[in-house]
Protein backbone atom coordinates (compact mmCIF):
# COMPACT_ATOMS: atom_id res chain seq x y z
CA UNK A 1 0.00 0.00 0.00
CA UNK A 2 1.68 3.66 -0.99
CA UNK A 3 0.88 5.50 2.07
CA UNK A 4 3.55 8.27 1.08
CA UNK A 5 2.76 10.30 3.94
CA UNK A 6 5.34 13.51 3.30
CA UNK A 7 4.94 13.09 -0.79
CA UNK A 8 0.59 13.34 -0.35
CA UNK A 9 1.31 16.30 1.75
CA UNK A 10 3.20 18.18 -0.54
CA UNK A 11 1.07 17.67 -3.68
CA UNK A 12 -1.74 18.88 -1.64
CA UNK A 13 0.16 22.11 -0.71
CA UNK A 14 0.95 22.82 -4.17
CA UNK A 15 -2.23 21.60 -5.45
CA UNK A 16 -4.53 23.73 -2.86
CA UNK A 17 -2.50 26.58 -2.97
CA UNK A 18 -0.31 27.40 -5.15
CA UNK A 19 -1.75 29.54 -7.44
CA UNK A 20 -5.13 27.29 -7.71
CA UNK A 21 -8.89 27.78 -7.02
CA UNK A 22 -11.70 27.78 -4.50
CA UNK A 23 -14.76 25.35 -3.61
CA UNK A 24 -17.06 24.39 -6.54
CA UNK A 25 -19.17 20.88 -7.07
CA UNK A 26 -21.03 19.51 -9.65
CA UNK A 27 -23.54 17.88 -6.85
CA UNK A 28 -26.73 19.94 -6.91
CA UNK A 29 -28.48 17.40 -4.55
CA UNK A 30 -25.85 17.26 -1.55
CA UNK A 31 -27.41 16.03 1.91
CA UNK A 32 -25.09 16.90 4.54
CA UNK A 33 -26.46 15.01 7.66
CA UNK A 34 -25.50 15.95 11.57
CA UNK A 35 -25.66 12.41 13.82
CA UNK A 36 -26.20 12.60 17.30
CA UNK A 37 -22.23 12.86 18.08
CA UNK A 38 -22.33 16.32 15.99
CA UNK A 39 -20.09 14.80 13.05
CA UNK A 40 -21.66 15.50 9.59
CA UNK A 41 -22.04 13.35 6.84
CA UNK A 42 -22.12 13.39 2.97
CA UNK A 43 -22.98 10.31 0.95
CA UNK A 44 -22.29 11.26 -2.52
CA UNK A 45 -23.81 8.61 -4.54
CA UNK A 46 -24.20 10.42 -7.30
CA UNK A 47 -21.09 11.68 -7.75
CA UNK A 48 -19.56 8.68 -10.06
CA UNK A 49 -22.01 6.20 -10.18
CA UNK A 50 -20.21 3.78 -12.67
CA UNK A 51 -16.99 4.10 -10.71
CA UNK A 52 -16.22 0.50 -8.87
CA UNK A 53 -13.96 2.44 -6.59
CA UNK A 54 -14.98 3.93 -3.13
CA UNK A 55 -13.40 6.89 -0.80
CA UNK A 56 -14.62 7.96 2.87
CA UNK A 57 -12.71 10.96 4.18
CA UNK A 58 -12.82 12.64 7.03
CA UNK A 59 -11.93 16.34 7.16
CA UNK A 60 -10.80 17.41 11.46
CA UNK A 61 -10.65 21.15 11.95
CA UNK A 62 -6.85 20.41 13.40
CA UNK A 63 -4.34 21.94 10.76
CA UNK A 64 -1.18 23.14 11.82
CA UNK A 65 -3.18 26.49 12.84
CA UNK A 66 -4.63 25.29 15.92
CA UNK A 67 -1.00 24.38 17.22
CA UNK A 68 -0.02 26.17 20.45
CA UNK A 69 3.52 27.27 20.58
CA UNK A 70 4.12 24.60 22.66
CA UNK A 71 2.29 21.70 20.16
CA UNK A 72 4.27 22.89 17.35
CA UNK A 73 4.95 19.48 15.06
CA UNK A 74 2.22 17.82 16.72
CA UNK A 75 0.12 17.80 13.48
CA UNK A 76 3.31 16.42 11.47
CA UNK A 77 3.57 13.94 14.32
CA UNK A 78 -0.06 12.63 13.96
CA UNK A 79 0.33 11.73 10.08
CA UNK A 80 3.73 10.37 10.80
CA UNK A 81 2.20 7.80 13.02
CA UNK A 82 -1.25 7.74 11.52
CA UNK A 83 -0.62 3.59 10.50
CA UNK A 84 1.80 3.30 13.39
CA UNK A 85 -0.65 0.94 15.99
CA UNK A 86 -4.65 1.51 16.39
CA UNK A 87 -6.57 -0.32 19.04
CA UNK A 88 -6.87 -4.15 18.95
CA UNK A 89 -4.56 -3.86 15.26
CA UNK A 90 -0.78 -3.38 14.27
CA UNK A 91 0.95 -1.37 12.43
CA UNK A 92 1.93 -4.12 10.08
CA UNK A 93 -1.93 -5.34 10.11
CA UNK A 94 -3.49 -2.29 9.47
CA UNK A 95 -1.38 -2.20 6.31
CA UNK A 96 -1.16 -5.38 5.02
CA UNK A 97 -5.27 -5.46 5.15
CA UNK A 98 -5.81 -2.85 3.46
CA UNK A 99 -3.42 -3.75 0.53
CA UNK A 100 -4.35 -7.39 0.11
CA UNK A 101 -7.61 -6.15 -0.27
CA UNK A 102 -6.54 -3.35 -2.76
CA UNK A 103 -7.13 -0.12 -0.89
CA UNK A 104 -4.73 2.75 0.16
CA UNK A 105 -5.03 4.75 3.06
CA UNK A 106 -3.71 8.19 3.19
CA UNK A 107 -3.42 11.16 5.73
CA UNK A 108 -2.87 14.45 4.73
CA UNK A 109 -2.34 17.85 7.28
CA UNK A 110 -3.17 21.42 5.66
CA UNK A 111 -3.01 25.05 7.83
CA UNK A 112 -6.68 24.08 8.81
CA UNK A 113 -7.34 20.23 8.16
CA UNK A 114 -6.44 16.61 9.13
CA UNK A 115 -7.82 14.60 6.69
CA UNK A 116 -8.30 10.21 6.89
CA UNK A 117 -8.94 9.10 3.74
CA UNK A 118 -9.33 5.32 2.91
CA UNK A 119 -10.14 4.40 -0.92
CA UNK A 120 -10.35 1.18 -2.44
CA UNK A 121 -13.07 -1.57 -4.16
CA UNK A 122 -16.63 -0.36 -3.37
CA UNK A 123 -17.42 -4.01 -2.20
CA UNK A 124 -14.14 -3.70 0.85
CA UNK A 125 -15.37 -0.12 2.13
CA UNK A 126 -17.35 -2.06 5.09
CA UNK A 127 -14.32 -3.33 6.13
CA UNK A 128 -12.03 -0.38 5.11
CA UNK A 129 -13.99 2.26 7.42
CA UNK A 130 -13.42 -0.31 10.44
CA UNK A 131 -9.84 0.26 10.19
CA UNK A 132 -10.34 4.25 9.78
CA UNK A 133 -12.61 4.21 12.91
CA UNK A 134 -9.63 2.67 15.11
CA UNK A 135 -6.91 4.94 13.85
CA UNK A 136 -9.31 7.72 14.86
CA UNK A 137 -10.55 6.45 17.98
CA UNK A 138 -7.77 4.18 19.30
CA UNK A 139 -4.56 5.36 17.96
CA UNK A 140 -1.57 4.29 20.25
CA UNK A 141 1.20 7.25 21.23
CA UNK A 142 3.19 5.00 23.56
CA UNK A 143 7.41 5.97 23.56
CA UNK A 144 8.03 2.75 21.70
CA UNK A 145 5.00 3.11 19.15
CA UNK A 146 5.75 7.38 18.30
CA UNK A 147 9.78 6.61 18.22
CA UNK A 148 9.09 3.61 15.93
CA UNK A 149 7.56 6.53 13.35
CA UNK A 150 10.12 9.46 13.90
CA UNK A 151 12.02 8.33 10.71
CA UNK A 152 9.32 9.44 8.67
CA UNK A 153 8.93 13.17 10.03
CA UNK A 154 12.83 13.16 9.49
CA UNK A 155 12.52 12.30 6.01
CA UNK A 156 9.72 14.63 5.66
CA UNK A 157 12.00 17.68 6.63
CA UNK A 158 15.03 16.36 4.57
CA UNK A 159 12.87 16.30 1.70
CA UNK A 160 11.36 19.49 2.70
CA UNK A 161 14.98 21.37 3.34
CA UNK A 162 15.47 20.65 -0.53
CA UNK A 163 12.47 21.88 -2.02
CA UNK A 164 12.70 25.86 -2.69
CA UNK A 165 9.06 26.00 -3.55
CA UNK A 166 7.99 24.73 -0.18
CA UNK A 167 10.47 26.16 2.14
CA UNK A 168 9.48 29.73 0.42
CA UNK A 169 5.54 28.58 0.89
CA UNK A 170 6.25 28.29 4.54
CA UNK A 171 8.02 31.12 5.19
CA UNK A 172 5.41 33.29 3.37
CA UNK A 173 2.69 32.61 5.60
CA UNK A 174 5.35 32.35 8.84
CA UNK A 175 6.05 36.05 7.92
CA UNK A 176 2.07 37.16 6.90
CA UNK A 177 1.05 35.67 9.86
CA UNK A 178 3.20 34.54 12.59
CA UNK A 179 1.14 32.47 14.53
CA UNK A 180 -2.01 30.00 14.25
CA UNK A 181 -2.08 30.37 9.79
CA UNK A 182 2.07 30.91 10.32
CA UNK A 183 2.68 27.88 11.95
CA UNK A 184 4.24 25.59 9.28
CA UNK A 185 2.55 21.96 8.55
CA UNK A 186 6.10 20.83 8.92
CA UNK A 187 7.65 19.94 12.67
CA UNK A 188 10.40 22.70 13.61
CA UNK A 189 13.76 20.59 13.74
CA UNK A 190 14.24 21.51 17.39
CA UNK A 191 11.15 19.54 18.15
CA UNK A 192 11.62 16.75 16.66
CA UNK A 193 12.02 13.83 19.16
CA UNK A 194 10.54 16.47 21.73
CA UNK A 195 6.40 15.73 20.74
CA UNK A 196 5.55 13.01 23.53
CA UNK A 197 2.74 11.32 23.73
CA UNK A 198 0.93 13.34 26.08
CA UNK A 199 1.19 16.63 23.45
CA UNK A 200 -0.38 13.90 20.96
CA UNK A 201 -3.23 13.11 23.22
CA UNK A 202 -3.85 16.30 24.20
CA UNK A 203 -4.16 17.67 21.15
CA UNK A 204 -6.78 14.62 19.83
CA UNK A 205 -8.95 15.40 22.32
CA UNK A 206 -8.87 19.52 22.34
CA UNK A 207 -9.69 19.28 18.09
CA UNK A 208 -10.98 16.04 17.53
CA UNK A 209 -14.37 16.85 18.45
CA UNK A 210 -18.04 16.04 16.22
CA UNK A 211 -18.90 19.57 16.00
CA UNK A 212 -15.23 19.94 13.78
CA UNK A 213 -15.27 16.39 11.69
CA UNK A 214 -17.19 16.03 8.36
CA UNK A 215 -17.10 12.74 6.57
CA UNK A 216 -17.72 12.80 3.13
CA UNK A 217 -17.98 9.32 0.89
CA UNK A 218 -18.24 7.66 -2.14
CA UNK A 219 -19.54 4.40 -3.27
CA UNK A 220 -21.10 3.93 -0.29
CA UNK A 221 -24.78 4.44 0.85
CA UNK A 222 -25.59 7.16 3.23
CA UNK A 223 -27.18 4.65 5.55
CA UNK A 224 -23.88 2.58 5.76
CA UNK A 225 -21.65 5.35 6.37
CA UNK A 226 -24.36 6.86 8.63
CA UNK A 227 -24.22 3.47 10.95
CA UNK A 228 -20.40 3.63 10.49
CA UNK A 229 -19.76 6.80 12.09
CA UNK A 230 -22.18 7.12 14.59
CA UNK A 231 -20.51 5.51 17.22
CA UNK A 232 -17.89 7.03 16.69
CA UNK A 233 -18.23 9.12 19.87
CA UNK A 234 -14.87 8.57 21.03
CA UNK A 235 -15.99 6.73 24.68
CA UNK A 236 -13.82 6.55 27.55
CA UNK A 237 -12.91 7.99 30.83
CA UNK A 238 -14.33 11.01 31.83
CA UNK A 239 -11.88 11.59 35.01
CA UNK A 240 -8.73 10.69 32.90
CA UNK A 241 -10.13 13.56 30.58
CA UNK A 242 -10.18 16.21 33.10
CA UNK A 243 -6.83 15.27 34.67
CA UNK A 244 -5.38 15.54 31.26
CA UNK A 245 -6.98 19.07 31.09
CA UNK A 246 -5.12 20.33 34.20
CA UNK A 247 -1.52 20.53 32.37
CA UNK A 248 -1.80 22.74 29.00
CA UNK A 249 0.99 20.08 27.50
CA UNK A 250 -0.75 17.02 28.53
CA UNK A 251 0.08 14.18 30.98
CA UNK A 252 -2.28 11.38 30.99
CA UNK A 253 -1.90 8.31 28.98
CA UNK A 254 -4.88 5.95 28.02
CA UNK A 255 -6.04 2.48 28.52
CA UNK A 256 -8.05 1.05 25.84
CA UNK A 257 -9.03 -1.89 27.53
CA UNK A 258 -12.51 -0.44 29.10
CA UNK A 259 -14.16 0.91 26.24
CA UNK A 260 -14.77 -0.07 22.67
CA UNK A 261 -13.87 3.31 21.39
CA UNK A 262 -11.22 5.19 22.79
CA UNK A 263 -11.74 8.53 23.99
CA UNK A 264 -14.96 10.77 25.53
CA UNK A 265 -14.60 14.85 26.02
CA UNK A 266 -16.74 17.16 27.65
CA UNK A 267 -18.49 19.93 26.11
CA UNK A 268 -16.45 22.91 24.61
CA UNK A 269 -18.75 24.94 27.41
CA UNK A 270 -18.21 22.55 29.97
CA UNK A 271 -14.47 23.35 30.37
CA UNK A 272 -12.50 26.15 29.27
CA UNK A 273 -9.61 24.19 27.75
CA UNK A 274 -7.73 27.31 26.90
CA UNK A 275 -7.71 29.22 29.90
CA UNK A 276 -4.08 28.73 31.38
CA UNK A 277 -2.62 31.70 29.44
CA UNK A 278 -3.40 33.96 26.87
CA UNK A 279 -0.82 32.09 24.55
CA UNK A 280 -3.15 29.26 24.31
CA UNK A 281 -5.90 31.73 22.92
CA UNK A 282 -3.90 32.14 20.22
CA UNK A 283 -4.94 29.56 17.66
CA UNK A 284 -8.68 29.84 18.58
CA UNK A 285 -8.39 34.09 17.18
CA UNK A 286 -9.15 34.66 13.91
CA UNK A 287 -5.87 34.72 11.38
CA UNK A 288 -3.79 38.40 11.59
CA UNK A 289 -1.89 39.57 8.86
CA UNK A 290 1.46 41.06 9.91
CA UNK A 291 3.58 41.48 6.68
CA UNK A 292 7.30 40.97 6.64
CA UNK A 293 9.92 39.35 5.15
CA UNK A 294 11.86 36.19 5.16
CA UNK A 295 14.87 34.31 3.44
CA UNK A 296 16.16 30.97 3.27
CA UNK A 297 19.83 30.55 1.51
CA UNK A 298 20.77 26.85 1.05
CA UNK A 299 23.18 25.25 -1.95
CA UNK A 300 21.00 24.92 -4.26
CA UNK A 301 21.42 26.52 -7.82
CA UNK A 302 17.98 27.68 -8.53
CA UNK A 303 16.10 30.20 -6.11
CA UNK A 304 11.94 30.68 -5.57
CA UNK A 305 10.59 33.90 -4.90
CA UNK A 306 7.20 34.92 -3.80
CA UNK A 307 5.72 38.55 -3.41
CA UNK A 308 1.86 38.82 -1.68
CA UNK A 309 -0.11 40.96 0.45
CA UNK A 310 -3.14 40.03 1.93
CA UNK A 311 -5.52 38.73 0.45
CA UNK A 312 -9.44 37.38 0.71
CA UNK A 313 -11.05 34.64 2.86
CA UNK A 314 -13.19 31.87 1.00
CA UNK A 315 -16.32 32.72 2.28
CA UNK A 316 -16.31 36.21 1.46
CA UNK A 317 -18.10 34.97 -2.31
CA UNK A 318 -18.04 38.29 -4.26
CA UNK A 319 -14.46 39.08 -3.75
CA UNK A 320 -13.47 35.42 -3.54
CA UNK A 321 -14.39 35.75 -7.53
CA UNK A 322 -12.87 39.43 -8.30
CA UNK A 323 -9.06 37.61 -6.46
CA UNK A 324 -9.76 34.63 -9.63
CA UNK A 325 -10.38 37.16 -11.89
CA UNK A 326 -7.48 39.34 -10.92
CA UNK A 327 -5.63 36.39 -10.76
CA UNK A 328 -6.68 35.44 -14.23
CA UNK A 329 -5.73 38.62 -15.71
CA UNK A 330 -1.70 37.95 -14.46
CA UNK A 331 -1.35 34.78 -15.24
CA UNK A 332 -1.31 31.43 -13.79
CA UNK A 333 1.68 29.72 -15.25
CA UNK A 334 1.45 27.21 -18.66
CA UNK A 335 -1.42 25.35 -18.63
CA UNK A 336 -0.35 23.16 -21.96
CA UNK A 337 2.13 20.89 -22.02
CA UNK A 338 5.45 21.66 -23.87
CA UNK A 339 3.51 25.63 -24.06
CA UNK A 340 4.89 28.91 -23.64
CA UNK A 341 2.19 30.52 -21.96
CA UNK A 342 1.37 32.81 -24.66
CA UNK A 343 0.98 36.96 -24.82
CA UNK A 344 -1.90 36.17 -22.18
CA UNK A 345 0.05 35.56 -19.72
CA UNK A 346 0.99 38.65 -18.40
CA UNK A 347 3.67 37.39 -15.33
CA UNK A 348 5.09 34.69 -17.25
CA UNK A 349 5.72 36.36 -20.61
CA UNK A 350 6.88 39.28 -18.81
CA UNK A 351 9.24 37.14 -17.23
CA UNK A 352 10.90 34.99 -19.71
CA UNK A 353 11.34 37.80 -21.72
CA UNK A 354 13.92 39.43 -19.44
CA UNK A 355 15.37 36.32 -18.47
CA UNK A 356 15.79 34.46 -21.73
CA UNK A 357 13.47 31.91 -20.59
CA UNK A 358 15.41 31.06 -17.99
CA UNK A 359 12.88 31.71 -14.88
CA UNK A 360 8.96 31.27 -14.68
CA UNK A 361 6.12 33.22 -12.96
CA UNK A 362 2.64 32.68 -11.60
CA UNK A 363 -0.10 34.57 -9.87
CA UNK A 364 -1.08 32.94 -6.53
CA UNK A 365 -4.23 33.39 -4.56
CA UNK A 366 -4.73 31.63 -1.41
CA UNK A 367 -7.65 31.41 0.58
CA UNK A 368 -8.43 30.40 3.97
CA UNK A 369 -11.56 30.17 6.04
CA UNK A 370 -10.66 33.50 7.63
CA UNK A 371 -7.80 35.06 5.50
CA UNK A 372 -5.75 34.99 2.85
CA UNK A 373 -2.88 35.59 0.45
CA UNK A 374 -2.40 37.32 -3.08
CA UNK A 375 0.37 37.61 -5.26
CA UNK A 376 3.13 36.18 -7.56
CA UNK A 377 5.71 33.72 -7.57
CA UNK A 378 8.88 33.58 -9.42
CA UNK A 379 11.29 31.10 -10.07
CA UNK A 380 14.50 29.77 -11.69
CA UNK A 381 18.01 29.86 -12.23
CA UNK A 382 19.39 31.94 -8.98
CA UNK A 383 22.36 34.48 -10.79
CA UNK A 384 18.99 35.31 -13.00
CA UNK A 385 16.69 36.55 -10.19
CA UNK A 386 16.84 39.92 -9.41
CA UNK A 387 15.73 40.64 -13.70
CA UNK A 388 12.81 38.31 -13.44
CA UNK A 389 11.53 39.56 -9.74
CA UNK A 390 11.82 43.05 -10.93
CA UNK A 391 10.32 42.17 -14.55
CA UNK A 392 7.30 40.35 -12.22
CA UNK A 393 6.53 42.95 -9.30
CA UNK A 394 6.74 45.68 -12.38
CA UNK A 395 3.90 44.03 -14.26
CA UNK A 396 2.20 43.36 -11.21
CA UNK A 397 2.06 47.02 -10.08
CA UNK A 398 0.91 48.05 -13.54
CA UNK A 399 -1.77 45.31 -13.55
CA UNK A 400 -3.15 46.72 -10.22
CA UNK A 401 -3.35 50.27 -11.32
CA UNK A 402 -4.98 49.48 -14.59
CA UNK A 403 -8.03 47.12 -14.71
CA UNK A 404 -9.10 46.99 -18.68
CA UNK A 405 -12.80 45.30 -19.28
CA UNK A 406 -10.93 43.48 -21.96
CA UNK A 407 -8.69 41.90 -19.33
CA UNK A 408 -12.04 41.40 -17.12
CA UNK A 409 -14.22 39.54 -19.76
CA UNK A 410 -11.05 37.66 -21.00
CA UNK A 411 -9.86 36.30 -17.17
CA UNK A 412 -14.07 35.65 -16.60
CA UNK A 413 -13.79 32.88 -19.26
CA UNK A 414 -10.54 31.06 -18.14
CA UNK A 415 -11.88 31.39 -15.12
CA UNK A 416 -14.85 29.40 -15.57
CA UNK A 417 -12.61 27.03 -17.56
CA UNK A 418 -10.30 26.35 -14.61
CA UNK A 419 -13.42 25.73 -11.99
CA UNK A 420 -14.72 23.21 -14.86
CA UNK A 421 -11.45 21.29 -15.08
CA UNK A 422 -11.49 21.39 -11.53
CA UNK A 423 -14.77 19.75 -11.25
CA UNK A 424 -14.10 16.99 -13.25
CA UNK A 425 -11.96 15.60 -10.40
CA UNK A 426 -14.08 14.17 -7.76
CA UNK A 427 -11.10 14.48 -5.36
CA UNK A 428 -11.52 18.04 -5.52
CA UNK A 429 -15.41 17.76 -5.06
CA UNK A 430 -14.96 15.50 -2.11
CA UNK A 431 -12.05 17.95 -0.25
CA UNK A 432 -14.41 21.02 -1.11
CA UNK A 433 -17.39 20.12 0.25
CA UNK A 434 -15.59 18.45 3.67
CA UNK A 435 -14.06 21.57 4.29
CA UNK A 436 -15.88 24.09 3.44
CA UNK A 437 -19.15 22.04 4.27
CA UNK A 438 -21.49 23.69 1.07
CA UNK A 439 -21.36 22.48 -2.30
CA UNK A 440 -22.29 25.41 -5.62
CA UNK A 441 -22.92 24.27 -8.97
CA UNK A 442 -21.68 25.31 -12.02
CA UNK A 443 -23.74 27.25 -13.75
CA UNK A 444 -24.61 29.28 -10.61
CA UNK A 445 -20.54 29.35 -10.14
CA UNK A 446 -20.80 30.77 -13.88
CA UNK A 447 -23.53 33.40 -12.78
CA UNK A 448 -21.72 34.77 -9.91
CA UNK A 449 -18.62 35.21 -11.99
CA UNK A 450 -20.48 36.79 -14.91
CA UNK A 451 -21.51 39.57 -12.16
CA UNK A 452 -18.60 40.38 -11.51
CA UNK A 453 -17.71 43.94 -13.09
CA UNK A 454 -14.68 45.63 -13.47
CA UNK A 455 -15.42 47.98 -11.09
CA UNK A 456 -15.37 45.17 -8.80
CA UNK A 457 -11.74 43.64 -9.41
CA UNK A 458 -10.29 47.35 -9.18
CA UNK A 459 -11.99 47.61 -6.23
CA UNK A 460 -9.99 44.71 -4.87
CA UNK A 461 -6.88 45.39 -6.50
CA UNK A 462 -7.25 48.41 -4.54
CA UNK A 463 -7.35 46.52 -0.98
CA UNK A 464 -4.22 44.35 -2.15
CA UNK A 465 -2.41 47.79 -3.33
CA UNK A 466 -2.75 49.19 0.08
CA UNK A 467 -2.05 46.11 2.12
CA UNK A 468 1.31 45.55 3.90
CA UNK A 469 3.67 43.17 1.63
CA UNK A 470 4.71 39.90 2.14
CA UNK A 471 7.85 38.16 0.76
CA UNK A 472 9.94 35.17 1.07
CA UNK A 473 12.46 33.39 -0.71
CA UNK A 474 15.09 30.35 -0.60
CA UNK A 475 17.84 28.92 -2.59
CA UNK A 476 20.52 30.82 -4.22
CA UNK A 477 19.19 34.38 -3.42
CA UNK A 478 22.60 36.33 -3.64
CA UNK A 479 20.92 37.84 -7.06
CA UNK A 480 17.13 38.08 -5.19
CA UNK A 481 16.01 41.48 -3.97
CA UNK A 482 14.93 42.45 -0.64
CA UNK A 483 11.32 43.13 0.11
CA UNK A 484 12.37 47.56 0.55
CA UNK A 485 13.81 47.35 -3.41
CA UNK A 486 10.18 46.21 -4.67
CA UNK A 487 7.75 48.61 -2.81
Amino acid sequence: MALNLSRSALRRLRGRHYGTLAPVTRTEDMKVLTLGNKVKVVALDNINTSSSIGQVSFYIKAGSRYETPYQQGVTHYLRATALNHAGPFSGFKLTKSIDLAGGNLSVQTTREHTIYTVEGPVYEMADFTKYLGAILTKPKYDTWYRESCEWRVIEDLAKYKVNNDQVAFEELHRAAYRYNLGNSVYCPESMVGSVNSAMLTYFLVDHFRGEDITVVGSGIEQGELEKFVEPLTLDEVYEEIMDLLEDPRGRTSFDYSGSEYAITVPERDEVDIVDMEDIFKIPHLPAKYYGGELRIKNTSPDATFIFAKQGVSYNNERDLLASGILQMILGTGISMKYGSGGGSHKLSSAVCQATDRKCSATGININYSDSGLFGYAVRGTGYEMRAAVEAANKVFKETLSNIKSSDVEAAKNKLKSAYGYYSENDANLMYEIGTKGRALDLNALFQSIDQISQQDVAKFADKVKASPSTASSAGNIMNTPVLQELE
